[in-house]
């Protein structure tokens, strides 16, 4: 039998083309984030974040405490992403910290380190005054500007 995987290249045997190409998971791993869902009033849920490849969810809580949990149910984070009506607090207490199926992911689980890098860099992009002379009250142009 034989494939030819793109127009313009020559067929290649089944058996010996799809050595070359990466597996459909190497790639879904690839392309998987981690989503903000759309903030929503909650007393107690500060930012929300699913990847629904990894079924994964980061949560950060109004006292400043955050959390990763694994095994998400898929169809509870396409829920939080697409129903506007849905509660944050709600869905966090039902899907992730009173739910069975759901773990909390520790240091060798989930990559802390870059979802804090990643909440730093938004919150400098968000700063209009950023940067300012309260951020750099040192700071010193060179000579030539």
């Amino acid at each position: 039998m034989i494939l030819s995987l793109y127009p313009t290249h020559s067929p290649v045997r089944y058996n010996e083309g799809f050595k070359c190409i990466p597996s459909l998971f190497t790639f879904i791993q690839m392309i998987s984030m981690l989503i903000n869902v759309p903030y929503r009033s909650s007393s107690a849920v500060s930012s929300l974040q699913v990847d629904g490849l990894k079924q994964q969810a980061y949560v950060t809580f109004k006292n400043g405490n955050s959390y990763a949990y694994g095994n998400v149910s898929r169809r509870a984070i396409l829920n939080v992403l697409f129903n506007e009506d849905v509660s944050l607090g709600f869905w966090v207490n039902n899907n992730l910290v009173q739910s069975d199926r759901v773990t909390e992911l520790n240091g060798d689980e989930f990559d802390y380190e870059a979802i804090t890098k990643r909440n730093r860099l938004e919150a400098i992009l968000n700063d209009k005054d950023y940067p300012s002379k309260k951020t750099f009250p040192n700071a010193e142009l060179p000579a030539f500007v």
